[in-house]
């Protein structure tokens, strides 16, 4: 019998397994429940891992496409630098440019001024010319005037010689 004392326990016995049974199956509850919370808080820690996972690998590219712009600007400086290096050198040509197409257009109008005077000169040569043309022209007319006076002359001169020599001969 005392074998089946230990086989069916007492109400006593009963009551404290039930209680245990309670408080176990209580925390085995709240153990429960903590693990789903935890499940969640893993899988809302894991999402949030991702997130920053991305969000890291955002900055990567981030940061290198900032270093890419970076070397762009440097380039991109060192080309304005000699941009303005060059203009800096074109105006310098300008102004030489300048100065001398100054000169030319002096030199130009030292040409037009001398080029009048000597459209000038060549009007009064061509009227010196021509008014010496005219007075060789009359000298001419003088000079054949002169040579018909002359033959003239001569006739007369023959003929007053024929004059006395008919005169002496009477």
């Amino acid at each position: 019998m005392a074998l089946i004392l230990f086989a069916l326990p007492t109400p006593f016995l009963l009551q404290q397994l039930r209680d245990i049974s309670r408080k176990k199956s209580a925390e085995m509850t709240r153990l429960y429940s903590q693990m789903r919370w935890l499940g969640q808080h893993n899988a809302g820690l894991v999402l949030q891992n991702i997130d920053a996972n991305t969000k890291v690998a955002d900055l990567g590219a981030r940061q290198q496409a900032l270093e890419e712009l970076a070397r762009a600007a440097g380039e991109r400086d060192v080309q304005r630098a000699t941009a303005e290096q060059k203009a800096r050198e074109a105006e310098a040509q300008t102004a030489k440019l300048q100065r001398t197409r100054t000169a030319f257009e002096q030199k130009e109008a030292e040409l037009q001024r001398k080029e009048a005077e000597l459209q000038r000169e060549k009007a009064t040569v061509a009227t010196l010319t021509g008014t010496l043309e005219e007075k060789g022209k009359a000298l001419e007319e003088k000079e054949v005037a002169l040579r018909n006076a002359e033959a003239a002359l001569k006739e007369k001169e023959n003929s007053l010689s024929l004059l006395e020599e008919a005169a002496r001969v009477q």
